[in-house]
């Protein structure tokens, strides 16, 4: 810029002859313009001197005038309009936009606490809505890393009558569901609990899961060492003991060993070969370390044993309603065909992802959903300040546009203004996405799949992109709108402020949409409090908080004879009572909150069914004596198991108060016989009643009669299905009658390090060679079962405290602006002799309707999402009452609260003062 030309010392100037008085940001806005004019006569071949005439003559040819009105009035009205050619060219388009971003960062580094705060309230929104995008990117969108992962689904078997709607299948009844057409093919498998032992290390306990030698092809994800199972017949009996271990195990334990191929690994005492390794992260079903295959036939097992999972690979072609239709044909045949054992059963396919995601899928997408609306009301708030800003600004708008500012120049300049904040606060959001999410990953108090795998990666920054395009738009037009209308110059002359009704009513649109997307989110938060309320609330008939549990497995070749499997699992219970501080010790087969085995029984003095299928059944489950007591459960009636319940004394029962309830309706327990032909519940357990010794030379019986158990106590319900199940009846067995290879100690002691003492010495005495499995609290274990609401309702009410405190800010910022506008009118109002109180009260009850209709509004939101939510809820319903009222009265509360100081203004406004008011 040549020294004879001083653009601004030329506006200051000029403003002062006109008698205007003009914010800086103006004064700085008007001298861009002449940069601008002289610039473009310089491109057009002018001169110094003629570039700077044209420049001051534009300013000085009349000050309420249109630039182009001024050029065209200019001594030479060719030049002018090649300038007008010229500033619509694309050069010129740059020229002013990169000069309309220049302005507002001049503008914002005069005004640094509210660029500061708008800039804060974009990256919170943009943080946590790229920080959440990643996580659901990561965990739900992407698909699984096996072949056509939208093929393969799971089997599940269901029962309406018994409630239940996700329970393991019958190997017999999948051999079926395999030969259908609609499956490529399917794999199953069952979880045995298993040991592992190497010469020179400790043994421990892994992962495993016995698995017909077909899972990885039906996955297709093959080994990163060796070849796997061997193809062909990989369903029935093989001789071959072979596994493949993960690369997790092959690290940790074998220090990435590429001989142990061909190895040996002992399982329960059995040597297997290794046969491959599993690529990194590869631990399906879900954290299986060891892969087994499959060594009995399963057409040779029994259709009434539901025990194992499995996934299948639909044809292609196929639909899963295509499947699910044939599957539900299948069922419908056998049950015709077998009611003895499938009366009732049904099939279930469940997608592969949304299996493995369980609860986190929809509470992943509600979490979407819900940063997504704090990304909307911090949007909603900014535009609010901005609108706010820009009516501040309505005089000096309306003065550059008197000076030849035209509509799409004062777009380009409100867009620029928007850009820089939403550039800003996008990038403040992402930079704090991008290093908050690791440590997210880290403090996780649960285990998500696939989370750890989640990265700011060019999916969060294109949606970062979007985030920006969008608020861009949005907070520039918002204001536009409002100020680009055709009487602002007649409002300069008057000193009216016409654009303040309709700007009125924009912003409060925008503050009841606040107020309506803060009520959804609270509304969903207090959902999800009374959900996980529902759930540390529901009757578990146990107090067990501080009980520690562990797990023991008695197999390999010590332990071959069952009775032996019995003595041992006695002596260690035994021996953990005489540790010090122990106050209670037992051990059972199942823990509270998992399904037992079930079977059938009948009751000596009743009427027997007249067919065999219609026998009832019931759970059944395997407890030492000391059991109740540790867990502390109480006992309705009668006794609980004692010591010598052993194999050669009477056979006894204990029942629960469901089972006493439907089968003992005369209230007569103690004492009734039950009978039950089960010789064994599962596949690692044995009724030693039916094994007693024989006379030598005494050939086995063909048919064992039934087993006749005294029922001698009842006790009060001890959950055992998972939340939204009714508790079902169960019979208990003695552990030293009816015995498992597994069982999980619980010892009840002063203090943890005490019960996990007591059970190492236990097994170091009476077991040395079996490993102990993970200690953990029962609290600990439960809640595992609520960890997921949990985390999601600490999430959601976080954003939903933020978002009321945003909605309150805005309600406060909406009526602060509106009382400084309305100072003459409430001036008025006092001088005619309204009480100040009655001024007051007429703010608060326009901010009071104001709030309810947002209220109004975020309710039908809530009604809109009831079906998404019914999946993430637990006892409770999304029109659920309480948490209705107490969401939104909490908003309300807040919103009235912040409404008090504005109402307070109104009442202090001087009347004197206020018809002076401009």
């Amino acid at each position: 810029m040549p020294a004879t030309f001083d653009p601004r010392g030329a506006v200051t100037r000029h403003v002062a002859r006109s008698g205007i008085d003009l914010p800086a940001a103006t004064v700085d806005e008007l001298v861009i313009h002449l940069e601008d004019l002289y610039a473009g006569a310089i491109e057009e071949g002018l001169d110094e001197d003629q570039a700077r005439s044209r420049a001051l003559a534009a300013l000085e040819e009349s000050p309420f005038s249109l630039l182009r009105r001024h050029a065209a009035k200019s001594p030479d009205r060719r030049q002018a309009k090649r300038a007008d050619l010229v500033a619509h060219s694309a050069g010129g388009r740059s020229l002013h936009v990169l000069s309309a971003i220049r302005l507002a960062l001049r503008q914002f580094q005069q005004h640094p606490s509210f660029a500061i705060v708008t800039i804060l309230v974009l990256g919170l929104g943009v943080g946590a809505a790229t920080t959440v995008f990643t996580v659901v990117d990561s965990v739900v969108l992407r698909p699984l890393p096996y072949a056509a992962p939208d093929k393969l689904v799971t089997l599940w078997d269901t029962n309406t009558e018994k409630g239940l709607a996700h329970d393991p299948i019958s190997p017999v009844n999948f051999m079926d569901d395999r030969a259908l057409p609609v499956f490529q093919d399917a794999a199953a498998w069952w979880r045995p609990s298993v040991n592992l032992v190497d010469p020179g290390q400790d043994p421990v306990r892994v992962n495993t899961i016995e698995v017909s030698g077909n899972l990885f092809d039906v996955l297709g994800v093959g080994p990163q060492l060796g070849a796997g199972f061997p193809a062909g017949g990989p369903l029935f009996v093989q001789n071959e003991l072979i596994v493949v271990i993960s690369d997790r195990l092959w690290r940790t334990r074998y220090s990435s060993d590429r001989s142990i191929i061909g190895r040996p690994l002992v399982l329960n005492g059995t040597p297997y070969i290794v046969y491959g390794v599993m690529p990194p992260k590869f631990h399906y079903p879900d954290d299986v370390d060891v892969w087994q295959r499959l060594r009995w036939d399963m057409t040779q097992h029994s259709r009434d044993a539901h025990f194992m999972e499995a996934v299948a690979r639909l044809a292609d072609d196929t639909t899963i309603a295509e499947a699910q239709s044939a599957i539900d044909t299948l069922t419908s045949r056998l049950e015709t065909q077998f009611p003895v054992t499938n009366k009732g059963w049904g099939r279930r396919l469940i997608p592969l992802l949304d299996e493995q995601l369980g609860y986190y899928r929809p509470a992943l997408m509600v979490l979407f959903g819900a940063v997504g609306i704090l990304l909307i009301i911090g949007c909603l708030n900014v535009a609010s300040l901005l609108l706010t800003r820009a009516l501040s600004r309505e005089k000096e708008i309306a003065v550059r546009v008197a000076m030849g500012a035209s509509p799409r120049q004062l777009v380009v300049q409100l867009l620029a203004e928007s850009s820089v904040l939403s550039v800003a606060g996008a990038v403040v959001g992402t930079l704090a996405a991008w290093a908050t999410l690791p440590l997210l990953v880290q403090v996780m108090p649960v285990s998500i799949p696939r989370l750890e795998e989640a990265t700011v990666d060019i999916r969060a920054l294109v949606m970062g992109l979007a985030v920006i395009a969008g608020t861009t738009l949005f907070f520039g037009l918002v204001p536009a709108l409002v100020l680009l209308r055709s009487q602002l110059v007649k409002d300069l002359r008057t000193g009216e402020r016409g654009s303040s009704r309709g700007a009125r009513t924009i912003y409060s649109v925008l503050v009841a949409g606040e107020v309506a997307l803060a009520c959804a989110l609270l509304v969903v938060s207090g959902l999800l409090v009374r959900t996980v309320g529902g759930m540390m609330d529901t009757p578990t008939g146990i107090d067990a908080n501080d009980v520690v549990v562990s797990s023991v497995q008695l197999s390999g070749r010590d332990y071959t004879d069952w009775s032996k499997v019995a003595r041992v699992h006695g002596a260690i219970i035994d021996n953990l009572r005489q540790q010090p501080g122990v106050i209670a010790a037992g051990g059972s087969n199942f823990m509270p909150f998992e399904v037992g085995w079930r079977g059938p029984f009948g009751i000596e003095g009743e009427p027997a069914p007249a067919r065999q299928e219609d026998a009832p059944q019931v759970q059944y489950h395997s407890v030492s004596d000391g059991y109740f007591e540790s867990m502390g459960a109480t006992m309705a009636s009668g006794r609980t198991f004692a010591a010598s319940d052993q194999p050669d004394a009477g056979p006894v029962v204990v029942v629960n108060e469901s089972f006493a309830a439907r089968f003992f309706a005369d209230g007569r327990t103690n004492g009734r016989v039950i009978t039950t032909m089960t010789g064994g519940i599962g596949p690692l357990g044995l009724n030693l009643m039916r094994i007693r010794p024989r006379p030598p030379g005494t050939p086995p019986p063909v048919h064992h009669p039934p087993t006749r158990f005294e029922v001698v106590g009842v006790v009060k319900d001890v959950r055992n299905a998972p939340f939204g199940q009714p508790v079902e009846p169960a019979i208990y067995f003695s552990t030293r009658q009816f015995t498992f290879r597994e069982q999980f100690l619980t010892v009840r002691t002063a203090d943890r390090a005490s019960a996990v003492a007591a059970i190492r010495t236990a097994l170091q005495q009476e077991a040395p060679n079996v490993p102990m499995g993970i200690a953990r609290t029962w609290g600990e274990r439960f809640g595992e079962h609520t960890a997921e609401p949990r985390l999601l309702m600490t999430v959601l009410l976080f954003f939903g405290g933020l978002a009321a405190l945003l909605a309150a800010l805005g309600v406060y910022g909406l009526f602060s602006w509106s009382v400084a506008l309305r100072t003459r009118e409430l001036a008025i109002r006092l001088t005619l002799g309204a009480r100040p109180a009655a001024v007051g009260a007429l703010v608060i009850r326009h901010s009071a309707v104001l709030v309810l209709t947002g209220l109004v509004i975020g309710m039908g939101i809530i009604r809109l999402a009831e079906s998404a939510l019914s999946r993430v809820l637990f006892g409770v319903t999304a029109s659920d009452a309480t948490a209705l009222l107490t969401a939104g009265s909490f908003l309300l509360l807040a919103a009235m609260v912040a409404c008090v100081p504005p109402a307070l203004r109104a009442m202090r406004v001087d009347p004197v003062e206020g018809l002076r008011a401009e």
